[in-house]
């Protein structure tokens, strides 16, 4: 793409294009299009809450090497998800995928005693390392593209939450009210993923640093359809009953 300081709305819209195209990959049709089980729903769930943890590692590594007012932006933007929002009554976001959990019999200990998938290490090591060792600009989406791929304001429909808040309801009855995570989600990722354009408009004013972004959102992208393809392999794997 030929970024320029003239091109952020051909960035953003490169951005959008690339995170509906998601939807559109093997990896996303497989876990989306199958039919969900109670038992295929927790395998998902655990696994979700091994990406919740390393989301705050990657935005903490992050955080690290931006400058002070990317800093503060990562701040406001995980102060939920660290430690909920009391006036709201909203518990951070890992017990709420907890929560969630318990409505296809998940208990806390399931949460802390199933390990990840050996891919799920793998996928989550890959971010760590973007996250820690590459340029600030190129990490940045590490975190945020995440964001814009379950954003309902860019995904054509429906996010990704959405979505499973979807096969939740359809497959086994579970509707929205009752899925606490997922219903956060659809809601607050709307918001979230307008951060990695408000940094884009104040630091990459090059063509080098937007291609930098993109690039970045690429490779996130990719770990992320491994991820969501190693779910989905553990998913099918149970009998669909």
């Amino acid at each position: 793409m030929a970024a320029s300081v003239d091109g952020f709305a051909a960035l953003e819209n490169k951005l959008a294009e690339l995170a509906n195209a998601q939807f559109d990959s093997p990896e996303y049709k497989r876990i989306l299009g199958m039919k969900w089980t109670r038992e295929r729903a927790r395998i998902y769930m655990v696994q979700r809450s091994y990406f919740v943890l390393n989301r705050r590692d990657c935005w903490a590594y992050l955080q690290g090497s931006v400058p002070f007012d990317v800093k503060q932006l990562i701040w406001d933007h995980e102060k939920e998800e660290l430690m909920g929002d009391d006036e709201r009554g909203v518990e951070n976001h890992y017990a709420l995928g907890m929560r969630e959990g318990a409505v296809v019999g998940l208990s806390t200990k399931d949460f802390a005693q199933t390990p990840p998938l050996p891919g799920t290490v793998a996928c989550c090591y890959a971010w760590i390392h973007i996250a820690k060792d590459w340029p600030w600009l190129k990490a940045m989406p590490v975190c945020a593209a995440t964001e814009l791929s379950n954003s309902d304001e860019v995904i054509k429909g429906g996010s990704f939450s959405r979505r499973v808040a979807t096969r939740l309801y359809e497959d086994l009855g579970i509707p929205l009210k009752a899925q606490p995570n997922n219903a956060e989600h659809i809601k607050a990722d709307v918001e979230h993923a307008k951060l990695l354009m408000k940094v884009v408009r104040r630091h990459a004013t090059t063509p080098e640093q937007q291609k930098e972004v993109l690039e970045g959102a690429i490779e996130t992208w990719r770990i992320e359809r491994a991820f969501k393809g190693i779910m989905a392999d553990a998913m099918a794997a149970c009998p669909e009953r």
